[in-house]
């Protein structure tokens, strides 16, 4: 039931049971002090009084002795003065003694002050009104001690009295403290059992939304959260439930375009080089068409003899040749982080710092270049066992300015590279016809990787220089390094 209470209304009704209990506990204490109060006042007003009007009815009777005698002596003056002191004597006697007996709280009292003032009524007979000048009747004497007896046995019944209200005082006192112990009692254990239900009905759910959040926080979505209380919690917990969903659809949503995301650049690799795929579906159109401008490494390859070659190759096996020849480009290029920009029947073109320049982009492309002259060498081992003939390839390797970037139009669009440094490499591929190497390579590229010194002598191992040489489409005479395998096949002039 309490699960359907908001929990402020919970909070009000428990501190509203504790202070009602409060309440009653403090009535009841406030009775039991009061009755103590009463029992102290009753105390005062009847036996205390009673015995100070009895002592001072005491004090009257020796004051009528005492005037008596001094009337007896037979001093006319002395006897005047002392009836008139016995008459006041006598009036207030009659007055305190009748306040005693209004004051008295029992019967015994009583009857102790009715048999003083059967006494003083004996006494008033005995004694003329004028109170007698010449007589001092012994019978006065033994009655006033009477009368003083009387009124002490009255004091210690008064006394008798006020013990047994200083008793009864002490017993209420002591029930007055031990309601107040069970009234302190009851509120703490009210106090306890509240709060026990408050935590069992409010923190357990709080600690389940708490660890709920924490599954959640920590990416676990997949277990639901049911609640059917109708307090602040259960809407917390229901609320919690629903973010759960919605972060799940979220994530389900997310992974999906992942996967999407995963799959594109899977696709755009099965055509583009994996680096260029992924610079592409980084970069807007806008970046891709702007470009940039460094310099990179660029390796232009081509088969020897193909066009002869392919003529007497069915189409199957001409596909299986190529494709043979492409994995050993691509294979090589992957090696040292090449770009294949293209294949064009036998030939093939690999950029290297691209799309972002790095420092190591020339030794790679040479590094490259002489990986596939060794990749062919090792495919041509394999042919021989096949009985087929070798193949010769060459290779020209160039370092420059170009463009990156994209170029086309609207419907399609095509990364590639731009400049003379192409030009230069692609006829630089074409002078390992004529150069006797496989491998011919400039002077920049040399220069860029550290493979020349600055006299223009190569640095590296394996490399020669060539006589300089004016290239077709360029002025002026450029310098050109050759590289070939110990066991390259020769290249010769056959024509591509």
């Amino acid at each position: 039931m309490l699960d359907h209470i908001p929990i402020r209304y919970k909070l009000t009704l428990a501190f509203a049971l504790i202070l009602a209990i409060t309440a009653v506990g403090g009535w009841f204490s406030v009775q039991a002090v009061t009755e103590v109060g009463r029992l102290v006042v009753t105390l005062y007003d009847k036996p205390l009084q009673a015995i100070d009007f009895s002592r001072s009815a005491q004090l009257h009777v020796r004051a009528m002795v005492m005037a008596q005698r001094v009337a007896s002596l037979g001093n006319p003056h002395m006897a005047e003065q002392a009836r008139a002191e016995y008459h006041a004597a006598r009036d207030e006697f009659d007055d305190d003694l009748a306040v005693a007996h209004r004051r008295a709280s029992s019967p015994a009292l009583r009857q102790r002050l009715d048999e003083v003032k059967a006494l003083i009524g004996q006494w008033d007979a005995l004694i003329p009104a004028t109170v007698s000048t010449d007589v001092e009747d012994p019978a006065i004497h033994d009655l006033s001690r009477r009368i003083l007896t009387v009124i002490d046995l009255a004091v210690e019944s008064a006394k008798s009295d006020g013990f047994y209200f200083v008793e009864d005082a002490r017993a209420e006192a002591a029930e007055a403290q031990r309601t107040t112990l069970v009234i302190v009692a009851a509120v703490l254990l009210t106090g306890l059992l509240v709060a026990g239900l408050l935590t069992r009905n409010i923190v357990r759910p709080l600690n389940r939304a708490v660890r709920m959040a924490e599954t959640i926080a920590g990416g676990h979505l997949s277990e639901p959260v049911t609640s059917q209380r109708r307090d602040e919690t259960g809407k917390l917990l229901r609320a919690m439930e629903v973010m759960r969903a919605q972060l799940l659809l979220r994530v389900e949503a997310d992974r999906r375009l992942m996967e999407l995301e995963r799959e594109r650049r899977v696709n755009l690799g099965r055509y583009l080089d994996p680096a260029i795929g992924a610079w592409l579906a980084d970069n807007s159109p806008e970046t891709v068409r702007a470009g940039a401008r460094h310099d990179v490494g660029i390796l232009f390859t081509d088969i020897r003899g193909f066009t002869r070659r392919s003529e007497g190759l069915d189409p199957a096996a001409l596909g299986r040749f190529v494709g043979e020849f492409r994995a050993c480009v691509a294979a090589a290029a992957a090696a040292h982080g090449g770009v294949i920009d293209k294949f064009i029947g036998d030939a093939a073109m690999v950029l290297f710092g691209v799309p972002h320049p790095r420092d190591c982009a020339a030794a790679d492309a040479l590094a490259c270049a002489q990986e596939l002259l060794a990749r062919v060498a090792a495919w041509n081992a394999e042919r021989a066992e096949r009985g087929e003939d070798a193949v010769r390839i060459g290779v020209g390797v160039h370092w420059g300015p170009v463009f990156c970037g994209a170029v086309g139009d609207e419907v399609r669009l095509e990364y590639t590279v731009l400049g003379d440094t192409v030009n230069v490499a692609a006829r630089l591929q074409d002078e390992t016809k004529s150069a006797g190497v496989p491998l011919v390579a400039s002077r920049a590229a040399l220069a860029a990787s550290g493979a020349v010194d600055e006299a223009g002598r190569p640095s590296a191992p394996g490399w020669i220089a060539l006589p300089g040489k004016a290239l077709r489409g360029r002025d002026g005479v450029m310098e050109l390094y050759g590289w070939a395998l110990a066991a390259a096949p020769a290249t010769g002039s056959a024509a591509g």
